[in-house]
């Protein structure tokens, strides 16, 4: 399947070379080439999906890290590359759990590296599942797709991004081996929580898509440092 990309900067001597370097590292990519955020966003709120946004910060009319909280706001798993010519944005980009941050003018060699991480970030996305028993079946949870599990009088509640909510008899321990150690923490005795989905911790709660998940004071310092270590390890 091609790699479906898109590529939003209004200096069009810019947006040509970042589309001719990917076209020319990834030889089956789809590459969508926009001017401006307003355009881009329109495409892909009415339905056009992408798997690496590549965003110019300076641009005219909506800059880039706006059109970047919109589209994450959207979709918790895109993957965002600013590029820009200054290192202003950096802790915006941090906030948007921005995959990584380019400055122009930009090399052959730094763009093969970011392609082929996204690439590989994506194949690990796509793979990673969680097999649960649940009404007399087996069932197959994309862990991208799952916000947080929590434990209850021996049943275990898998909470998707789509709201519904999942059940299986057992404990968060059961289920431990088969989440990534670093995209899950647990931050309470009966809590689990995806960080990919979390936009906010506070001493005594994550947040993630409005939803509030306790963060108890054994848990917090782990917690903490394995969110820190996933919004900084691309920078």
């Amino acid at each position: 399947m091609a790699l479906k990309i898109a590529v939003c900067d209004d200096v069009p001597d810019d947006r040509q070379r970042l589309v001719s370097l990917i076209k020319g590292e990834m030889l089956y990519s789809e590459v969508s080439a926009y001017e401006n955020s307003e355009t881009l966003l329109w495409d892909f709120e009415t339905g056009a999906r992408f798997d690496i946004f590549f965003l110019d910060i300076f641009m005219e009319g909506m800059n880039g890290v706006e059109a970047a909280g919109r589209i994450r706001a959207a979709d918790p798993d895109a993957l965002l590359v600013f590029v820009s010519s200054s290192e202003d944005f950096y802790r915006e980009s941090y906030e948007l759990y921005a995959f990584n941050y380019l400055i122009k003018p930009l090399t052959e060699n730094k763009l093969a590296e970011v392609l082929h991480r996204a690439v590989e970030q994506l194949n690990k996305d796509a793979e990673q599942v969680v097999r649960i028993s649940f009404n007399n079946g087996i069932h197959t949870i994309h862990c991208s797709q799952l916000l947080y599990l929590s434990s209850k009088q021996h049943v275990v509640e898998f909470h998707l991004q789509t709201g519904e909510i999942l059940k299986s008899y057992g404990k968060l321990d059961d289920f431990v081996m088969q989440l990534s150690a670093n995209s899950f923490v647990r931050c309470h005795q009966s809590y689990i929580v995806n960080l990919k989905h979390v936009t906010n911790l506070s001493t005594g709660e994550f947040v993630l898509s409005g939803i509030s998940v306790p963060v108890s004071r054994s848990y917090f310092r782990q917690a903490r440092d394995k969110y820190q270590a996933l919004v900084f390890k691309d920078f």
